[in-house]
């Protein structure tokens, strides 16, 4: 097997804790460089992954009742999913928040981000909406919220390192009947 073509079926998706938070900065920092290098400027890249990606904050976060998953092949992190109490406006008291979930480039298209998702949803059926805020300008992540049922409900600006990006703010109803 090349290089480019990495082997999926060996990826395991399993819950993290706190424990994992070294990990979960890892892939953090590698997917969100990964995705907005050239996008966002680096001054801002670095200082957020070095204030939102640290151990320390996942730790906090996972302390505190966020939820975490971790994509690994063969034991290294190649994606993750964190769910989290909504901090957007549109935000009911009742909804919940997918903070994040990147996959590393070279397993785009490969159904991991598609099982991390199925694992965050698995874990929301007490909740009536999931809330996420994405880049105005990511279309391949706004593409893959569409298919799974997300609608925009407004924006936001979203301070990266000092800097503010707009995002579209969408919901996926958790209690709709879903077509397939």
């Amino acid at each position: 097997m090349s290089d480019s073509q990495p082997q999926t079926t060996k990826v395991t998706i399993r819950a993290a804790s706190a424990e994992d938070a070294a990990r979960l900065s890892l892939i953090s920092d590698a997917t969100f460089l990964e995705t907005f290098a050239g996008q966002i400027s680096g001054e801002a890249l670095v200082a957020h992954c070095r204030e939102k990606h640290a151990p320390a904050y996942l730790t906090k976060l996972i302390d505190q009742g966020a939820k975490a998953w971790l994509a690994e092949l063969d034991g290294s992190p190649v994606g993750y999913a964190l769910l989290t109490a909504p901090e957007l406006e549109a935000a009911r008291d009742d909804d919940i928040e997918l903070k994040k979930i990147y996959v590393l480039s070279r397993f785009h298209g490969s159904g991991i981000a598609a099982r991390l998702f199925d694992a965050v949803l698995a874990s929301c059926s007490a909740y009536p909406r999931l809330l996420l805020g994405v880049k105005a300008d990511n279309d391949r992540a706004i593409a893959f919220y569409t298919k799974n049922a997300f609608n925009p409900i407004g924006t936001r600006q979203f301070n990266v390192g000092g800097k503010l990006y707009d995002d579209l703010v969408l919901a996926r109803d958790l209690h709709a009947e879903m077509t397939p």
